[in-house]
């Protein structure tokens, strides 16, 4: 029974750190994602009024 509780603990200490460096990553990937996105829109308003 020991060895589960010390197998639990060693999952917990090891993923918790994994998961919340996956979480930032995954943050810090759409944060990025939308600056592009929001230059790309500022170039297509551009582009509509250069045309109109």
């Amino acid at each position: 029974m020991s060895s589960i509780m010390g197998l639990f603990s060693l999952f917990i200490v090891t993923g918790v750190p994994v998961a919340i460096i996956f979480l930032l990553v995954l943050i810090y990937q759409i944060k990025k994602n939308s600056e592009i996105q929001i230059e790309q829109n500022k170039k297509i308003i551009q582009l509509l009024e250069k045309s109109h």
